[in-house]
């Protein structure tokens, strides 16, 4: 949409302004190992074909300590990364104000509040997730066993006693688990 709004009614196609979506990832978008992809649309029957449109997309990837960029877009990735810079840089000194001041003002902080706990409550949620697959996947496991132990004709008991040994189990627990396998 960005490249489409740089044409105009009736302009030639060569006669556009040339267009950058830049996007600040917090990881490593193209899993190439590097802090900066630029990309430019190409001909797919033709890839080395690079179509002449003007329009660019730069990926970079913050946490990277590759060091790839130049410096002063590299201080600015520093400052965003929460990484170490020399204050001796204007852009950076008036970068970190107005950071300070967006965290000191009561509608920006509020703001900032709210995303936060949006982001607190989405890594509460994987993790929440995370446990119930963990708890999914022990069940399945302990249900594979029981049922293996029953195939292999084990008495009841030494069933129980295994899966109560493997598994930490109760005595009732390894018990509703050996019953579910008969069904």
């Amino acid at each position: 949409m960005t490249s489409l709004d740089s044409y105009e009614k009736g302009k030639n196609y060569q006669e556009a302004n040339n267009s950058y979506v830049i996007f600040f990832c917090c990881f490593d978008p193209l899993g190439l190992g590097l802090q900066q992809y630029t990309i430019h649309r190409h001909v797919d029957e033709s890839p080395e074909h690079i179509a002449n449109d003007g329009t660019t997309t730069i990926f970079l990837n913050i946490p990277s300590l590759r060091k790839d960029v130049n410096q002063p877009l590299q201080k600015f990735l520093d400052v965003i990364a929460n990484r170490k810079v020399d204050g001796d840089d204007r852009f950076i000194v008036q970068l970190k104000k107005r950071i300070a001041f967006v965290k000191h003002n009561k509608k920006w902080r509020a703001e900032y509040m709210r995303l936060s706990l949006y982001e607190m409550d989405r890594r509460h949620g994987l993790k929440v997730a995370r446990q119930e697959g963990i708890e999914e996947g022990k069940e399945e496991a302990i249900l594979q066993v029981t049922s293996l132990f029953i195939k292999q004709q084990l008495p009841k008991e030494r069933i129980i006693a295994n899966l109560k040994e493997a598994y930490d189990l109760t005595d009732e627990e390894a018990e509703q688990y050996y019953k579910r396998c008969l069904k």
